[in-house]
């Protein structure tokens, strides 16, 4: 799935076009100079090229600094290296320029995950949802930096509204109810989930489902992953480590729940929600190990 909700914490690369941002800043003619760059700058980032989009897009913030689009865009790719505070501090600088985009917050509130600030991030993506209140990529990433503190109840309820508005059936956001409700009652039935997923088009998410909802085993959902371009097997396989994990934990298989969500960070996909929630499961086994 990926970037259905990914950048997706983490969900999201959003990128809006810099041609609106030629009509709406720089009307000194700033910013029509600067959009090629911007431009090399998110193909860059496409390709998964983050130091060279870093590069291009710098040369459009110095031809056009009152440009938030590109400071939010090298925001992105800063993530996407790990340098978390400098894209932190990109991404306020581009809400500083216009406050009323949400997605800076959006993936300002991902990068602070990544750095562990998990109530700073669910401020943002408050801040995010007053903006926009029926996005529900948005309850997305609040619910899953809930989780990771530890408020069920909170996830719970934004992973219910996520549902509610998400295009796709909320597929993702049905995984993590799912295994919420499984952690509060294990054995319990798969019955909803498999009656909603035996609906979806043959695609890797439906994979996932048929997984949790004990259609297929671990072996064909790990086997599966491995299919694709690399990209996607990396992706993929970064989903399908944490939800085999979450399943072993379950069912209180620990040291092979730990190998599997070792596996999942090792991808180091920080943008994605599983790579953070296995990261916090593991340093839950960690103290539960000590």
């Amino acid at each position: 799935m990926a970037w259905e909700y990914r950048f997706r914490l983490l969900t999201i690369v959003m990128m809006a076009t810099f041609g609106l941002a030629v009509f709406t800043y720089g009307q000194d003619g700033n910013a029509a100079k600067a959009k090629p760059f911007y431009d090399s700058g998110t193909a860059h980032m496409k390709q998964g090229d983050y130091d060279g989009a870093i590069v291009e897009l710098t040369k459009a913030i110095d031809i056009d600094p009152k440009n938030p689009f590109a400071y939010a865009a090298r925001g992105n790719a800063k993530t996407g290296i790990g340098a978390l505070d400098e894209a932190i501090g990109d991404f306020s600088k581009a809400i500083e320029l216009d406050p009323t985009r949400r997605v800076p917050y959006i993936n300002r509130g991902v990068a602070k995950v990544d750095k562990g600030d998990l109530d700073g991030a669910i401020a943002d993506y408050s801040k995010a949802i007053a903006l926009d209140p029926k996005s529900a990529s948005v309850f997305n990433n609040r619910g899953c930096a809930k989780l990771q503190k530890g408020d069920i109840d909170g996830a719970r309820s934004d992973f219910q509204q996520a549902v509610q508005l998400a295009s796709d059936e909320g597929a993702y956001q049905r995984f993590y109810l799912f295994l919420i409700g499984l952690r509060q009652k294990p054995g319990s039935s798969p019955t909803e989930l498999r009656s909603v997923v035996s609906r979806w088009k043959e695609s890797w998410k439906k994979t996932v489902g048929l997984f949790l909802a004990e259609e297929i085993n671990e072996g064909a959902l790990l086997e599966q992953a491995a299919q694709g371009t690399p990209k996607s097997v990396r992706e993929q396989k970064c989903e399908g480590f944490y939800y085999a994990g979450a399943i072993r934990l379950a069912k209180g298989d620990v040291a092979a729940a730990k190998d599997l969500f070792d596996r999942c960070v090792a991808t180091q996909l920080h943008t994605f929600p599983e790579f953070q929630l296995a990261r916090t499961e593991l340093a839950k086994l960690g103290e539960k190990l000590k």
